[in-house]
């Protein structure tokens, strides 16, 4: 089974392949399942950014190797027989990491000093907001294309906007952004490469709602949406839910708060791959919120160690998604969260301050692993990165 025909059946919704036959076609290619954690390493203790590999059928670091910078929302979705790691990086840019060497690919200049990323189902291209430019970006991303590296469209959106995320349907046919500056929702219409529509995120009291991160189903039914405040003007956070039978125009369904049972501090969300289960990473206090998307009720809630300020997570994509993995920053280590049981499995030493995790189908790099211990005694009290002005990263 090549690339290319995984991806077509990705994209038409089939998500059911047994772990077997992925096993089989890695072996015949060399490949293999892996989570790999951007550790962002703590400069206080000399330690620098490192890469922890997870094996995710045997739930077992597999190596922690030195990278040359780390992430925290990478592009996350679809297109895994790959080596890159494409996320937003320093000095107003996006990188590409390749993981066999550790060091940048591709740097590109956007304007923004924070930008959020994913791919297009086919792996071909790259699709960026830059917050603080107003921006849309479509770069090449297939390492054998013509265009790989180059922005080959581009759009401004309304002043102000400050686009905070971007996630796109498996079909490749919209991606959505919220706008934390204007209490909106984009969506752009990728074939064109324009925005197709921006829906207003009311508020309820007139309080800023702030919507920030986002997640789209698998199955393209249900759009999540991260508030940073909740009515009253609570920094606590809500949850906004939006029906997608018009793709090009979301509906807002449901909105859920910590009155509802949502957790403190949403950050950011991934949906279960047959659309059922929202998964809401909540940061301030350290949980994951278990939203049924067809009742719109937090039906669950799974416990971390308190102070884990967990940021975001990942599945294995493509497989049956029998665990979700979630870096504690807090705590050194990531959460292994059984799916659909959503029972908490335990907790997987790694490098210091985990803050953003991909599933590749990849090889394991022959480097040599960071000259330092993994899994350091449940590490607390970290402080995010000053490159993240916001309050909505607070302590982790």
């Amino acid at each position: 089974m090549n690339r290319r025909t995984f991806l077509k059946l990705t994209a038409a919704g089939t998500a059911a392949l047994v772990l077997g036959q992925w096993r089989y076609a890695f072996a015949q290619n060399g490949l293999r399942n892996l989570i790999v954690v951007s550790n962002a390493g703590d400069n206080g203790a000399g330690v620098g950014p490192s890469v922890s590999l997870i094996d995710p059928d045997a739930l077992e670091v597999v190596a922690t190797l030195p990278l040359s910078g780390s992430y925290s929302f990478p592009a996350t979705r679809w297109d895994f027989e790959r080596d890159l790691i494409w996320a937003g990086g320093p000095n107003e840019s996006v990188f590409a990491w390749r993981l066999s060497t550790g060091e940048p690919a591709v740097e590109l200049p956007t304007g923004s000093s924070q930008n959020y990323t994913e791919l297009t189902p086919d792996g071909g291209y790259l699709i960026v907001a830059a917050r603080f430019a107003d921006r849309y970006l479509k770069i090449g991303a297939d390492p054998e294309g013509d265009d790989f590296g180059r922005v080959v469209a581009e759009f401004d959106t309304y002043d102000g906007a400050s686009p905070c995320d971007i996630t796109l349907t498996s079909d490749g046919a919209y991606a959505y952004a919220p706008d934390r500056g204007g209490d909106t929702l984009t969506t752009v219409r990728l074939d064109s490469f324009e925005r197709a529509s921006v829906t207003p995120v009311e508020s309820l009291d007139g309080a800023p709602v702030e919507p920030y991160m986002a997640t789209v189903s698998p199955t393209g039914n249900v759009l999540f949406v991260e508030n940073a405040i909740v009515e009253g003007g609570s920094a606590h956070g809500s949850e906004s839910i939006f029906d997608l039978a018009d793709p090009a125009n979301p509906v807002e369904v449901a909105r859920l708060s910590p009155e509802e049972g949502l957790g403190s501090g949403p950050i950011t969300s991934e949906i279960t791959l047959d659309g059922r289960y929202g998964l809401v990473i909540c940061r301030n206090s350290s949980e994951l919120s278990v939203v049924d998307t067809e009742s719109y009720e937090v039906v669950k809630a799974v416990k971390f160690p308190e102070e884990s300020n967990p940021l975001t997570g990942t599945f294995v994509f493509g497989t049956q998604g029998e665990h979700f993995f979630v870096p504690l920053p807090g705590r050194d280590a990531v959460a292994v969260v059984s799916v659909p049981e959503f029972e908490l499995v335990g907790t997987l030493p790694v490098g210091a301050r985990p803050m953003g995790a991909v599933h590749l189908q990849t090889t394991v790099p022959e480097r040599e692993t960071a000259g330092y211990p993994i899994g350091v005694a449940l590490a607390s009290g970290r402080t995010f990165p000053a490159a993240c002005p916001d309050r909505c990263c607070g302590p982790v």
